[in-house]
């Protein structure tokens, strides 16, 4: 069972085509930014602004490459066009390399968007909200899981009255103590049965709708697509790279903030085909091995060997 840790995750290859169908559309490059193309500009923080209520919410941005990030010229002037929106005055040129700056965005909170957009039945919209409550299913039950196979390992540890009932193993040997570990989460998994019942519950409708949807749909369409304020963003529209990631604080926590978009039908499409965990044995795989497991065994072993 430990080997599965190594495979490709079901849900690793979920979040990747989410985000190439609803939120990355830039192309990775390779190389360092020309002064033709792009702007070096001092990028401090966000400022996340909401329609909707007029609230505003910062993230400051790590210090990679000496606080520089290069801006495609298409994305200099939609800021300009942000900040005129917001009727602030737009930095001069020599400025956005020498002072601070404030990247603006402007998109709807997530109290906001559940009062506006998330009970729309406007085809495309319902599509990407449908989309994104299938995205968080799917990794809803990859979690429970994680914690349903601790909790289990945490069972079994406490009615272990003995050290002799570890002892007796070689748990200096990595693999055999995994595979202790191993053992002991497969017989006792009825708490990760239920989840997956529960998520193919909540899932199978989400995809028949999507199916239908999709069938009537168009080729593209502009809509609202959430995004977390943790999440590193290129300033180039065409590409990304080490000198255009913007990535935030280490301590940034995140909060979703709805942006409209254009979306692809096709992309949709390949996300609401890919294959989801259905079965047990792909639930446990997917959540995996927990390292955090052996310390709990080991910590179990000296307190009854004290």
């Amino acid at each position: 069972m430990a080997e599965n840790n190594v495979m490709t995750k079901i849900t690793d290859n979920l979040l990747k085509v989410y985000d190439y169908a609803f939120l990355e559309g830039a192309t990775y490059g390779f190389y360092k930014p020309n002064d033709a193309m792009y702007v070096g500009v001092r990028m401090t923080e966000k400022q996340y602004n909401c329609p909707g209520c007029g609230k505003s919410f910062r993230v400051k941005i790590r210090n990679d490459n000496d606080g520089i990030l290069y801006f495609s010229k298409s994305r200099i002037a939609e800021q300009k066009k942000i900040y005129d929106e917001l009727d602030m005055d737009f930095p001069a040129d020599w400025e956005l390399m020498e002072k601070p700056y404030t990247y603006q965005l402007s998109g709807y909170c997530a109290d906001c968007a559940a009062e506006k957009l998330l009970a729309s039945e406007e085809w495309g919209q319902r599509i990407n909200n449908l989309c994104h409550e299938l995205y968080l299913q799917d990794m809803l039950v990859s979690d429970k899981a994680k914690q349903y196979m601790t909790d289990a390992v945490e069972r079994w540890l406490s009615g272990i009255e003995s050290a002799d009932e570890l002892t007796r193993f070689d748990l200096a040997n990595p693999e055999i103590l995994q595979e202790l570990i191993w053992i002991m989460v497969l017989s006792d998994t009825e708490a990760c049965e239920k989840a997956l019942q529960e998520y193919r519950d909540r899932v199978q409708p989400i995809l028949y709708e999507l199916k239908e949807l999709l069938e009537q749909a168009t080729p593209a369409w502009k809509a609202y697509v959430a995004r977390s304020s943790s999440l590193p963003e290129s300033m180039s529209d065409g590409e990304y790279h080490e000198y255009t990631l913007a990535f935030p604080a280490d301590d940034t926590v995140g909060q979703d903030f709805y942006f409209r978009k254009n979306v692809e039908k096709s992309r949709v499409e390949m996300f609401v085909s890919q294959h989801r965990i259905a079965s047990i044995q792909e639930l446990l795989a997917d959540a995996g091995f927990q390292e955090k497991w052996i310390d709990m065994v080991m910590d179990k072993a000296n307190e009854l060997l004290k």
